[in-house]
């Protein structure tokens, strides 16, 4: 028994090494499986990637069609790096040599644009001498000027990309956006990205076939909804974008303007004005008040107006221009609006109500044309005029002609005719006698 019981313990240890082993063959075949099904869904999806338009294909295609059909350019991505980065990682993208301007997006969204100075120049360039010239190492402040020549490439942008995307993420990431306003320094382009993350998509611009290289970097928030952002995006009527456009108007009505109010200018003494005090009365010119201008805090005068009162509140009533000083008015269905007066037609002319008075017939009279004769009348005599009333010779009157004695002897004067010589002769002449009778020519014509 002592003996059997170790090949029983065993033959239970082979069993159970032999299920174990066959449990790890399983083990090692389902990982096998399953590591082969990953290889063949990596494949599959880098075929997809490859077929599929993604953004860096799609900047890389819209970036050369804009240049082409916009600024009649060469323009092409040489490369492109996509990445997300948290706000303090955007901080370093902020070049103040290179022009920063925010991008108003959908839903309230805000994000940036960083474009290179060689880029800046070469579109400048393009679009004013219509040459692209290799970059010089002057280094200068971006301006409005600056700005405004490069929006459309950015517009351009945002517009033509979103389209052509097939996954939702990227198209949320890039659809609705627009170029906003220049920033000054990064400071401000900083404080204007609010969202703690953003993605990131750097593009190495080449502009004129190697002429000009340089960046341009677009800083667009994450996006957690897509959903919400894509039906923000596309939620346009005709009139455009009703939230935007209302979310606009009321930005701009809610910006405080104050203005001032100069009623006159006052002209006194230095030690006069070091002498005024609280409490002292200034006598203010007559007719002032009808004259009242209205300034900025910087001095310029926008406006006009009468400072009076309105239920005892001080009010004024601004001086509106009359609208043919900006918009002139020429046509007749004008002229009753208008403060003319009536001018009176010329007499002997004709016209019809609201037009301009005619001008005066200055044509030279008609000649009448006598008949012509005819073949059997006799000629009229003509009428020659009297010439009784001519003078005469032994008119006192008339003075006295020269005497022609003093003129010189014509056998005096040199010989100046040159001598003719022999003419030729003319027997050769072709005889005269076969040309055809000209009374048969009448009869014919």
């Amino acid at each position: 028994m002592n003996r059997l019981n170790p090949m029983v313990t065993n033959g239970g240890l082979s069993g159970a090494i032999t299920a174990s082993r066959g449990k790890r063959a399983e083990a090692m075949g389902s990982s096998e499986t399953q590591t082969i099904l990953r290889r063949k869904a990596s494949v599959g999806l880098q075929e997809h990637q490859a077929r599929a338009m993604t953004a860096a294909k799609a900047l890389r295609l819209t970036v050369a069609k804009i240049a082409d059909e916009i600024f009649d350019m060469s323009m092409s991505v040489i490369g492109i790096v996509s990445e997300k980065r948290d706000l303090d990682g955007c901080l370093e993208l902020l070049d103040e040599q290179s022009l920063l301007a925010a991008l108003d997006g959908p839903n309230r969204t805000r994000g940036g644009v960083v474009i290179g100075a060689d880029i800046v120049g070469g579109l400048i360039q393009q679009q004013t001498m219509s040459l692209v010239s290799a970059p010089l190492d002057d280094a200068r402040k971006m301006t409005s000027t600056d700005a405004a020549m490069c929006a459309p490439l950015v517009d351009a942008l945002f517009e033509r990309v979103p389209p052509q995307l097939e996954m939702k993420e990227e198209q949320a990431m890039m659809s609705g956006f627009a170029f906003g306003a220049r920033a000054d320094e990064a400071r401000i382009l900083s404080m204007w990205l609010e969202a703690p993350e953003f993605h990131v998509i750097r593009m190495t611009l080449d502009m004129a076939g190697g002429v000009r290289q340089g960046q341009m970097v677009l800083i667009l928030p994450v996006v957690e909804d897509f959903d919400a952002m894509s039906s923000d995006a596309g939620a346009q009527d005709a009139d455009g974008d009703p939230e935007q456009a209302s979310s606009l108007s009321d930005a701009v009505l809610s910006v405080p303007a104050e203005l001032r109010v100069d009623v006159c200018k006052l002209t006194m003494p230095l030690m006069d004005l070091e002498a005024l005090k609280v409490g002292h009365v200034l006598q203010l010119p007559q007719n002032g008040f009808p004259e009242a201008n209205i300034t900025t805090l910087t001095g310029r005068v926008i406006g006009s107006g009468i400072v009076g009162q309105v239920e005892g509140t001080r009010a004024m009533r601004l001086k509106q221009e009359p609208i043919y000083a900006s918009q002139p008015r020429r046509r007749s269905a004008d002229r009753a609006g208008l403060d003319l007066p009536e001018i009176e037609a010329l007499p002997g002319t004709k016209q019809r109500s609201g037009d301009a008075p005619a001008a005066p017939d200055i044509s030279p009279p008609m000649i009448e044309t006598l008949p012509a004769p005819t073949p059997d009348a006799a000629p009229a005599a003509l009428e020659l005029p009297d010439l009784n009333d001519l003078p005469s010779a032994e008119d006192p009157g008339l003075t006295e002609l020269p005497d022609l004695n003093d003129l010189p002897d014509l056998a005096t004067l040199p010989d100046v005719v040159p001598e003719v010589d022999a003419l030729p002769e003319l027997d050769d002449l072709p005889d005269l006698a076969s040309l055809p009778d000209l009374a048969d020519l009448t009869k014919t014509g």
